[in-house]
């Protein structure tokens, strides 16, 4: 069953919830040191960027087209690097999306999730 965008959209919100709270006082050496220092949280960032990019993919364009400062090709494309790097993944290119463009996306997401709950249904 096809899950709608207020669906998409908290589900986009959840994972970038998670990877700032997994990411949340480590400094650029401790975060690049990941994969081999903390395998739980390395895998579980890749998953939540994966699953992210899944439900970006679903969106309505009519959704993506009211945020243009949202990278959405880039950050849905995330997902395919995850999963088609599996072995490794480049942390030094995750590093400024994860602590740049995530937080401000987050904001994006939280203003596009309370414009959906206000629509009549």
């Amino acid at each position: 069953m096809a899950r709608d965008a207020t669906e998409l959209l908290n589900d986009i919100l959840r994972s970038v919830d998670d990877i700032l709270e997994y990411v949340a006082g480590l400094d650029r050496d401790a975060f690049l040191g990941l994969p081999d220092a903390d395998g739980k949280t390395y895998r579980a960032i890749k998953n939540a960027i994966s699953e992210m990019g899944e439900a970006i993919k679903g969106l309505p364009k009519e959704i993506t087209d009211r945020h243009p400062s949202v990278d959405w090709r880039g950050l849905a494309a995330l997902r395919d690097v995850i999963a088609h790097q599996y072995h490794r993944v480049d942390m030094e290119m995750l590093w400024p999306v994860v602590h740049e463009e995530l937080p401000a996306f987050a904001q994006e997401l939280e203003n596009e999730v309370r414009r959906q709950a206000s629509k009549p249904t």
